[in-house]
């Protein structure tokens, strides 16, 4: 009896020490300490990209978010889906366009400019992050997601985004929702694992040490959408036609659109041609220009000048929901 006794002692106490070792081995705090950077690590400047850059960032932010919303499996399991989706939304704006090409409607998630804002500082904390990539070569991906997951000041910004949401839900007259700790954690995880997808290409310039891995539906998309911006020197005017109809709904994104244009051949006269002289004299307001003048003949070059030079449209202009208001 005391050796039956004994034995199941002992292939208990061998059992609770194969247990341990598993969970040791196995563990995700334990796996990932040597690829853990300071979680205090903060920012000195917020990065600023090129208009072409910044347009192409833009877009995958509304990625992200359209992601979220629409086709992220994760996500839609979630229980509290509905209440992320509140807080996604009003932290963005959707925008439907009839591709005529297709014969189909494509749904465009713009980013609102507080999301956009937080997207660029863990954009800036990447690049920081990617110092490390000729200590972890491969690994500089695995690095930078538990990096991000751990920073102190990037989840203190998230947590900041969305009181921000919060306060837009009451102020907007719908039912109060909060996101307790548990759903924060997992929006702002599942936000680093799908932009981390969606940027892989983008940062390839770090000795090719990035995969290409679930980006095609991306990569597609942002080809068909920038296919007239790849170079600005090397467009084929006679293939592209300026339409005031074309122009998008969110001032940013028509001041990219009206840059491209500016470069055409025949930008002055097609310019002079859809645009009408008051909304011409916006133009040149929200390009900080105080030029009274209300003659197209004149107006139209100090508007092809500022576009070709890269101003910006001052940020009462870029603050309103819709051009020439």
């Amino acid at each position: 009896m005391a050796n039956i006794e004994s034995s199941i002692l002992q292939r208990l106490v061998a059992y609770l020490l194969l247990q341990r070792v598993i969970k040791i081995t196995f563990s995700e705090e334990t796996s990932n300490t040597n690829f853990s950077a300071d979680k205090n690590l903060s920012l000195n400047k917020i990065i600023t990209l090129e208009p072409i850059e910044a347009s192409k960032f833009s877009y995958i932010v509304g990625w992200i978010i359209y992601k979220l919303i629409k086709k992220d499996h994760i996500t839609k399991a979630h229980p509290d889906y509905e209440i992320i989706c509140a807080h996604l939304k009003v932290l963005s704006s959707e925008q439907v366009v009839y591709e005529k090409d297709i014969r189909s409607q494509i749904t465009n998630i713009i980013s609102g400019e507080d999301f956009l804002s937080f997207m660029y500082k863990m954009e800036s904390l990447v690049l920081l992050l990617f110092d490390m990539h000729e200590k972890f070569g491969p690994n500089i991906l695995q690095y930078i997601s538990n990096s991000l997951l751990k920073n102190v000041p990037m989840l203190e910004s998230f947590k900041n985004l969305l009181n921000i949401s919060t306060n837009m839900l009451i102020s907007g007259n719908k039912e109060k929702q909060e996101l307790d700790n548990n759903i924060r954690n997992f929006l702002y995880e599942r936000i680093i694992s799908i932009y981390m997808k969606s940027r892989q290409k983008s940062w390839r310039r770090f000795h090719n040490l990035i995969p290409e891995k679930e980006t095609a539906s991306l990569r597609e998309n942002l080809k068909s959408m920038y296919r007239d911006t790849q170079n600005l020197n090397r467009i084929e005017n006679k293939n592209i036609t300026i339409k005031k109809s074309n122009l998008p709904m969110d001032p940013k994104l028509v001041l990219i659109q009206l840059q491209i244009w500016a470069e055409l051949k025949d930008a002055e006269e097609d310019f002079s041609k859809i645009f009408l002289v008051t909304e011409l004299q916006w133009l040149i307001w929200a390009l900080g220009d105080n030029a009274k003048n209300k003659r197209k003949k004149n107006l139209v070059p100090l508007i092809l000048d500022h576009l070709k030079k890269g101003t910006s449209f001052s940020e009462e202009a870029l603050a309103k929901e819709q051009m020439f208001i």
